[in-house]
This record gives C-alpha cells, sequence and structure tokens, in this order.
C-alpha cells in the first residue's frame, strides 16, 4: 500500500522489496489476516506501473463470463443487499460510522463514512458491506476480473481505502482493489496461496478528483492489469502458477470494522467479480 508503511517496515527488516522490469515501483502494508494475527513473514512486493498499450483495457484475454457477482445498489441498503443473481446477499457492518445510499447514474450508489482525522484511530467511524463466506468466487489460477465504479474527492484520500476486497495477504491469500495514498492513484492487489508476496498493478493517474471513475483489475495468466474508465493504466508480471484460493467473505469499503480497517471514504457503485466456472 503506502510508500511510509513500506519504509517503515524494511527498516524494521520485516520486508523486502523487488523491482519489476519497469522504472516505477509502488510500496505497500501487509494486512494481517484474523485467523494468524501475529503471523509476521517477510513479503516481497512485485509491481508495475505507468501508462500502457492502447490494445485492451485488460489483457486482451478474457474469458467469457461463468461465474458474476454485480451489486448496483440501486434497491438501497437496507437489510440485504443483493448481487443481480441473488447468489451473494451483503449486509451493513459499522463501528461508529454510517453508510447512505446516493443518487447516481438514474439508480443509486453506496456514501461511505466520512474522513478520519487520525487515520486508523480506534475512534474513527468505520462501516462496510459485507458477505458470507464467498468460496465459489474463488479464482485459483484461473483469469478473472474485478471492479467498481468510484467517486472520491481530493480530500478523501488517505493511507489506506479498499473498495474490494476477498482475503488477507498474511496467512491466506486475496484479490484487492484499493485507492490508496494521498495521491489517490488506485490499484489492483492479489496475494497466491503458496507465499506472501503482494502483486500490485498501480495506475499511473488519481482518480480522487471529485468525478465518477470505472476501475477494472483483470488476471490473465501471469498478467495483473488496472484499467480506469477503459484505458489501461498499469500492469504486474504475476506467476501464472499464482492460485487465490480462500473462505472469507467479499468486503466492500473496508476489510472490517476494526481499527485501522482500510476504510473507503467516498462512494462506490457498480461492484463485480467475474470468473470462469
Amino acid at each position: 500500500m503506502l510508500l511510509v508503511a513500506l519504509a517503515s517496515m524494511v527498516a524494521a527488516g520485516g520486508w523486502a522489496l523487488h523491482r519489476g522490469p519497469s522504472t516505477d515501483s509502488t510500496g505497500l502494508a501487509e494486512d494481517a489476516s484474523p485467523a494468524s494475527p501475529s503471523a509476521g513473514a517477510a513479503s516481497t512486493a512485485a509491481a508495475v506501473s505507468g501508462a500502457a498499450p492502447p490494445s485492451s483495457a485488460a489483457s486482451g484475454q478474457r474469458a467469457h463470463p461463468a461465474v458474476t457477482v454485480r451489486y448496483t445498489f440501486d434497491g438501497g441498503i437496507t437489510g440485504q443487499v443483493l448481487d443481480g443473481g441473488g447468489r451473494l446477499p451483503l449486509r451493513v457492518r459499522k463501528a461508529g460510522g454510517e453508510l447512505s445510499a446516493v443518487p447516481h447514474g438514474g439508480g443509486l450508489a453506496v456514501r461511505f463514512p466520512e474522513p478520519c482525522e487520525h487515520y486508523g484511530a480506534e475512534s474513527c467511524a468505520r462501516a462496510i458491506l459485507q458477505s458470507g463466506p464467498a468460496d465459489f468466487l474463488n479464482p485459483g489460477q484461473g483469469a478473472f476480473t474485478y471492479g467498481a465504479s468510484v467517486l472520491v474527492a481530493p480530500d478523501e484520500t488517505s493511507k489506506g481505502a479498499n473498495v474490494i476486497q476477498k482475503g488477507f495477504s498474511v496467512g491466506d491469500s486475496q484479490f484487492k482493489l484499493q485507492v490508496d495514498g494521498a495521491a489517490g492513484h488506485p490499484s489492483c492487489v492479489i496475494v497466491g496461496t503458496s507465499g506472501p508476496t503482494i502483486y500490485v498493478a498501480l495506475a499511473s493517474l488519481t482518480v480522487a478528483d471529485g468525478r465518477w471513475h470505472r476501475v477494472e483489475c483483470s488476471r490473465s495468466d501471469a498478467l495483473l492489469t488496472v484499467a480506469v474508465d477503459g484505458q489501461l493504466k498499469g500492469r504486474s508480471t504475476i506467476p501464472s502458477s499464482l492460485s487465490i484460493v480462500n473462505s472469507d467473505p467479499l468486503c466492500i469499503g473496508g476489510k472490517g470494522t476494526s481499527a485501522n480497517n482500510d476504510q473507503f471514504v467516498g462512494a462506490i457503485d457498480d461492484v463485480f467479480v467475474t470468473k470462469p466456472a
């Protein structure tokens, strides 16, 4: 996630950073899995950012979807929030924060709590949407895509702001979309079951400009990409054998409701995850 967090981890000897083939690099902070809160294994971050070739917004190799969940929030956020197929309902979870439905594109989007003066403090308002266990969304080694539309103002950026997350980076595996750092650049993150290496595709532009942006993450074989408004804006090479399998829920707007939950600030709409059968 953040350069500041990464720098402090490196100083403590807990991280090793490997730079990809690009001259750009990014820092990130590891998540702690509830199943292994003391896990402190060294992690390696591999990231590539920058403008992309004009060929495709993803990777040019998108499988026909067999399993998709999609949330438009047009039915509001009271009670269960259903995806289009009614397969994976979400519920509001909160700790001092509130969610609200706001107009967007003829329908509704979800507005998350206001910024907190002291990021990660116990007193910060926290609220997310969370499913039950979502094993059927595990992509394994297969190609898959996930993303959302986001609205973030310049003064709503923070050290950590999760849009979508399933799984954790320590003692687990995960996929995640985040808008981290003061600059508000979105990034796609994946971690496999075989080790703690965190792979990041960092977009070369900000989305924290007070306008709606569509952000999409795509994994295809040995490539992870991030697209913004249909244009490929970042990529990272990954092992083709990388597998993502966990029993964790799908979370929107943060990884949980405890302090330092990477609370998203702004509005989210049109969340989706698509994977082959």
